[in-house]
């Protein structure tokens, strides 16, 4: 109670295209709309000086049709900003930092991560909609979270796109209340005593109109003073790592939330066994600040690695200090066997190496690289699983946390398939792909799939992955990348043997001709679907030799059988069309009725996803 009230932190979550994105640019209208407000009112005392803060630069970064110029239309990063209100009922609070988070399936890691660094999560449900898959995950996150530390967290449900066409509010309220009872969770109008969580407040609203977000703003505020939220702003800084991303000219660069006491430039910062001391810190505006306080979105520049998106980020006292931590935590990892691996566990195939030189280094370097992937001469011939298809993955992104939205993608891909799929990421990393990756890829026989990557590319990995020949398949959206990664698996399944059918006829005669060496029977036809081929179907890339069947009602008199041959009126022809009459005399068989169906088919061994 000693200490003073701090902003709430509000995630906006919900699925894909129920309207978030479009709501979030509602917000950071209003946020820009503050901004300027607050620039008018300065703008007497700071007379010329205030053209030279870069106010109009600033406004441009928090405003912005954002739904509109997003890859695919859905959001797939994580960002944030802060609303400073106006004429808000509370003395104490006059802002809020709001989260957007990624809606797509893929990822529900980074979802995760907005979650923890969140005081209130904003379920956004589309009155059209109503709940959805990643609406129902999103629920259970937030009941483990309720459940794991009561009074941590809390929710309220915007219901959007309220302005379209044929929309009943009243009806599509109801709806989306029964839809969410049936999860445990209750609207305040249907409030229960027996509920294991607090009532949620639903409020109506429309991102492009605005219709209701005003109110949106003043029930977070509401929800936050119930919360009683409080920190220090005076010790030393605590916060969540939202992302990080190495960038050009900077090194790596943290994205997180303050979560109590303040951050100062030269402050020496420790994420898990990832260190640093801050040399650059910027609002999310990009501009340069002094100090970052309790629920801040900051961008941290100083740390020497990667830190892990959803890991707690402490100040300490001094580098020192900062240094015997990580050491502490790295030899605790190292003797609990926690090390981190996304490297396939059973994956025993060996691997192909292409190395060059003599035959002794040849025999040295292979056998290293089989080590480095834990993949010893013995541990193959003994663990070799001969229904396993193994397929090694070279991993890049921009930014932590879409890395592992990427990974975490690709692997689910083997769940779906019927096959004894082993997707193998043997390498992961931040930026553009490196000569060095494409020598990996290359070892490995591994297929190099970049997400999200902006930028010039490496010009030196580029010519170098065209003369190895290593597939380099990068995407800005993340289900086209899924498509693609479906497409390059399929070549490592084994080829199956599809069937097309090319045409069908129905036996409409029945006749017998001698000739001066034996007698024959053809079955006059009348094709009624597709085309009949005497031998060969030639399509513009591949012949394909043609079959017949005979059905009989339900049943396949006979199967396999090739034609001798194929006459319309009297003379021989390669191919008769749909509504034509035709003779077909087939090979090895004679048992033909009046009804039967002739079909005629071709049969491809190809490579597909199953």
């Amino acid at each position: 109670e000693n200490f003073p009230p701090r902003t709430p932190v509000v995630t906006i979550m919900g699925h894909v295209d129920h309207g978030k994105t479009t709501l979030m640019d509602r917000l950071r209208s209003k946020a820009a709309e503050a901004m300027g407000a607050n620039s008018s009112s300065k703008k007497n005392n700071k007379g010329k000086k205030n053209k030279k803060s870069g106010q109009t630069k600033a406004d441009d970064n928090i405003v912005g049709n954002i739904a509109g110029t997003e890859a695919g239309g859905i959001t797939q990063v994580i960002s944030a900003f802060q609303v400073r209100l106006r004429n808000v009922s509370s003395s104490d609070i006059d802002t809020v930092t709001f989260l957007d988070t990624p809606g797509h399936a893929a990822f529900k890691a980074m979802r995760q991560s907005g979650s923890n660094g969140a005081d209130v999560i904003v379920l956004v449900v589309a009155a059209d909609d109503g709940v959805s898959p990643q609406t129902i995950e999103i629920i259970e996150m937030y009941k483990n979270i309720a459940r794991a530390q009561p009074g941590s967290i809390s929710m309220v449900i915007a219901m959007t796109k309220v302005d379209k066409p044929g929309i009943d509010i009243s009806e599509s309220l109801t709806r989306i209340e029964n839809q969410l009872m049936e999860h445990e969770i209750f609207s305040e109008r249907l409030a229960t005593s027996s509920s294991e969580f607090d009532t949620v407040p639903i409020f109506p609203l429309s991102g492009i109109t605005g219709e209701g977000v005003d109110d949106l703003i003043e029930g977070l505020i509401l929800q936050s003073e119930v919360m009683d939220l409080r920190a220090c702003k005076e010790s030393r800084a605590e916060g969540i790592i939202i992302d990080a991303q190495m960038e050009k000219g900077l090194g790596v660069v943290a994205n997180c939330i303050i979560r109590w006491g303040k951050l100062e430039p030269g402050d020496y910062v420790v994420s898990g066994i990832h260190g640093g001391r801050v040399r650059i810190l910027n609002d999310v505006n990009n501009k340069a600040i002094t100090k970052a306080g309790p629920s801040q979105p900051v961008k941290i520049v100083g740390l020497k690695t990667l830190p892990r998106a959803g890991d707690p980020i402490i100040c300490v006292k001094s580098e020192e200090i900062a240094k015997e931590l990580i050491s502490r935590r790295e030899a605790h990892l190292a003797s609990s066997n926690q090390i981190t691996s996304y490297r396939a566990d059973v994956s025993k195939a060996k691997l192909d190496v292409i190395v060059t030189g003599g035959a002794s280094k040849k025999g040295f370097m292979a056998n290293n690289v089989l080590k480095k992937f834990g993949l010893d001469e013995e541990s193959v011939e003994s663990d070799d699983d001969d229904d396993e298809i193994r397929i090694p993955v070279v991993l890049k992104a921009d930014a932590d946390g879409t890395l592992a939205a990427l990974r975490d993608t690709l692997l689910a891909i083997q769940d779906e398939s019927k096959l004894n799929l082993c997707i193998d990421p043997i390498e992961m990393s931040i930026g553009h792909v490196t000569p060095n990756d494409v020598t990996l890829a290359a070892e490995s026989g591994a297929v190099i799939f970049c997400f999200n990557l902006k930028g010039s590319k490496d010009k030196t990995a580029m010519s170098l992955a065209s003369a190895s020949k290593v597939e380099i398949r990068s995407h800005n959206v993340i289900y086209h990348l899924l498509d693609e990664a479906k497409n390059v698996f399929s070549s490592y399944c084994p080829a199956i043997p599809v069937e097309k059918i090319h045409g069908k006829a129905i036996v409409q005669a029945v006749f017998d001709i001698n000739n001066n060496r034996n007698a024959e029977r053809v079955a006059g036809l009348m094709v009624n679907d597709g085309k009949l081929y005497l031998d060969k179907f030639n399509d513009e890339s591949k012949t394909l030799d043609c079959e017949y069947r005979v059905k009989r009602g339900t049943q396949v008199i006979a199967d396999g059988l090739k034609a001798k041959s194929l006459r319309r009126v009297k003379e021989e022809v390669k191919d008769v069309r749909r509504g034509e009459e035709c003779g077909l005399n087939l090979l090895s068989h004679t048992d033909y009725e009046e009804g039967d169906v002739i079909e005629c088919y071709s049969v491809e061994l190809k490579r597909t996803f199953v």
